[in-house]
C-alpha cells in the first residue's frame, strides 16, 4: 500500500466517509418512456425517444422534481457574485440560442415547457461554461501500459462553487436519442449538456475551463459557435474514438477556450481548444494530466498551477496505477468543499466509478456504475 493510499485510509478512519446514498434528492419515478431510478444508490435518469420526448421526460423527472431549484439558482448567482450582471448574462445566453444543435434546442424547449420553467433559465444553465468562469478541475488519463487493469483509466475531479443545496442536484443522465449514440452525462440539474460523460463506445470526455485571456493565440469570443457543453454532447452522440472527436471539433465553430480531456478504449489525450485553435497534447510516459491552463507551446501563456505540479511526478514515475490509485492522485489535488464530484472512467469496460456529495468528494466512497449495461438495456 502506497504512502498516499495509507494517508487516505487514515483520513477516512478519522472522518468517516458519507456515502452518496444518504442524499436521495430526486424521487424515483417514471414519465413516458423515461425513468429515474437509483443504481447503487446513485440517481440515474434514463431518457428515450425523440428530442421533444426526452425533453419532456427531463422536465418532469429532473427539473420539476428537483429540490428547491429556484433557491439553488438564486444562491449560485449570489455566491458567484453575478447578481448585478445576471440580466446581461441572460441576454448573452439568448444570443447563443440560434447556435444550439436543433435536437438539443427542441429538447430544452420541451423541458422548460413541461417543467413550467422559463426558457431563459435553461439557456443560462446550458451556456454557463461559455459565459462565466467556474472553478478549477483536474484530470488524469492513464494509458494501457501504465494501468493495472491493462486498459486505459480516466480520472476527473469536478470542482465548482459549493453553493448550499448543490449536492442535492447531481445525477447521471443516460440519453438514448433516436439516431444518436447512447451516452451518459454526469451532470447537475438542469444542465442538459455534457460536463463529464461516456458513450456506448466507451468514449469519455470532461471539460476543464480556461479563460480566453490565458490563450497565446489571442482568440476572441465567437458568437457563432456552438456552446461548449453542447459541443461535447455532440461528441458523445456522434463519435466513437478520440480521432473522430478531434475531426468533429475541428469542423465545428467553437465559442470560447477550454481543455477537453478525452479517452477511448485505446487511450486518450487533452484537446486544448480556442475559437481559433485546437492543439492535441498526447500522453507522455503513459499518462496525460490537465488542470486549467494550456500547456502546448502554441497556446500556453503560463504554467504555474499547484495542482498540475502535484500531478506532474506521474510523468516520470514508472509504477502502474489502478482505479484506487487514480482516486488517491485525485485526492492529492482536491479543493476542499469545491470538489463536488470525483470519478474514474474505465472506457474499455464501460464502467464509471463515481463519488459525489459535500466536498471533498475524493474522501467519499465511490459507487460503481455499469454504464454498458444501462446502454444495452431495451
Amino acid at each position: 500500500m502506497t504512502n498516499r493510499l495509507i494517508a487516505v485510509v487514515l483520513a477516512c478512519l478519522v472522518v468517516p466517509a458519507v456515502r452518496a446514498d444518504e442524499i436521495k434528492s430526486f424521487p424515483a419515478a417514471k414519465h413516458g418512456s423515461g425513468e429515474l431510478r437509483y443504481v447503487d444508490n446513485v440517481p440515474v435518469l434514463i431518457l428515450k425517444g425523440k428530442p421533444a420526448e426526452m425533453g419532456e421526460q427531463f422536465g418532469v423527472l429532473a427539473i420539476r422534481n428537483a429540490p428547491d431549484l429556484p433557491g439553488l439558482h438564486d444562491r449560485f448567482l449570489k455566491d458567484a457574485n453575478q447578481e448585478a450582471a445576471y440580466p446581461f448574462i441572460l441576454a448573452m445566453a439568448q444570443r447563443l440560442k440560434p447556435n444550439f444543435p436543433p435536437n438539443h434546442l427542441a429538447e430544452m424547449e420541451a423541458a422548460a415547457r413541461t417543467a413550467d420553467r422559463q426558457e431563459k433559465l435553461l439557456l443560462f444553465a446550458n451556456t454557463v461554461a461559455d459565459l462565466s468562469s467556474g472553478m478549477g478541475c483536474s484530470t488524469v488519463v492513464v494509458e494501457k501500459g501504465r494501468s493495472k487493469t491493462g486498459s486505459p483509466l480516466f480520472g476527473r475531479n469536478f470542482d465548482w462553487l459549493p453553493t448550499k443545496g448543490i449536492t442535492e442536484h447531481p445525477l447521471v443522465v443516460v440519453y438514448k436519442g433516436e439516431g444518436k449514440r447512447a451516452f451518459a452525462a454526469v451532470t447537475v440539474s438542469p444542465i442538459e449538456g455534457v460536463i463529464s460523460g461516456m458513450n456506448d463506445a466507451g468514449l469519455s470526455v470532461t471539460i476543464n475551463e480556461i479563460s480566453l485571456r490565458q490563450s497565446k493565440d489571442r482568440a476572441s469570443f465567437n458568437w457563432k459557435g456552438t456552446p461548449l457543453l453542447l459541443s461535447f454532447r455532440r461528441v458523445l452522440e456522434e463519435c466513437g474514438t478520440v480521432a473522430e472527436a478531434e475531426k468533429l471539433l475541428r469542423e465545428m465553430q467553437r465559442t470560447t477556450s477550454c481543455c477537453l480531456t478525452i479517452c477511448d478504449k485505446q487511450g486518450g489525450a487533452v484537446f486544448e481548444i480556442t475559437p481559433k485553435s485546437l492543439e492535441v497534447r498526447p500522453p507522455e510516459n503513459g499518462v496525460c494530466c490537465c488542470t486549467n491552463h494550456f500547456r502546448t507551446d502554441a497556446l500556453c501563456v503560463g504554467k504555474k498551477c499547484w495542482r498540475f505540479d502535484t500531478l506532474a511526478p506521474l510523468y516520470t514515475a514508472g509504477e502502474k496505477l489502478g482505479v484506487d490509485d487514480v482516486f488517491v492522485r485525485l485526492d492529492d489535488v482536491h479543493q476542499g468543499k469545491a470538489t463536488l464530484q470525483s470519478m474514474v472512467f474505465e472506457p474499455a469496460a464501460r464502467v464509471l466509478h463515481l463519488a459525489y456529495g459535500e466536498g471533498p468528494a475524493t474522501r467519499r466512497d465511490p459507487h460503481r456504475l455499469d454504464l454498458g449495461k444501462l446502454f444495452d438495456e431495451k
